[in-house]
């Protein structure tokens, strides 16, 4: 997939791919409007998705409903010993109510169920 990115007015971007187009911008603090999400806001906003699709095909593939299910990322900045370092933790509400453990290991998932694993 090519994607292909301009420069707009201020500190916006624009990133075109197929059909679609994603515009970023920056903080006041950072020179920018604050009218489009960051570029890193993207990544994180990725990252969940991505577990939530994983779920959902989990759970269909199961014949588990999904009503109800819900899916939280939470990220902070930690500053240990001058080093910046980012933490981002992911909870899916029916995944305890299911009996189903979940690993995050670098983006990848797995999640077990009576036996049964499948990983991405």
């Amino acid at each position: 997939m090519e994607i292909s990115v301009s420069m707009l007015d201020g500190q916006k971007l624009s990133a075109k791919f197929g059909e679609h187009e994603v515009i970023s911008d920056q903080s006041i603090n950072a020179g920018g409007d604050a009218e489009h999400p960051e570029p890193f806001d993207y990544f994180l906003v990725s990252m969940v998705l991505c577990a939530g699709f994983y779920a959902r095909k989990f759970c269909q593939q199961r014949e588990i409903s999904t009503e109800g299910m819900t899916l939280t990322q939470n990220n902070e900045n930690v500053d240990e010993n001058g080093k910046k370092l980012f933490q981002s933790k992911l909870a899916c509400q029916k995944v305890s109510q299911l009996n189903i453990k979940s690993t995050d290991c670098c983006g990848k998932y797995m999640y077990r169920e009576k036996g049964y694993s499948s990983s991405a």
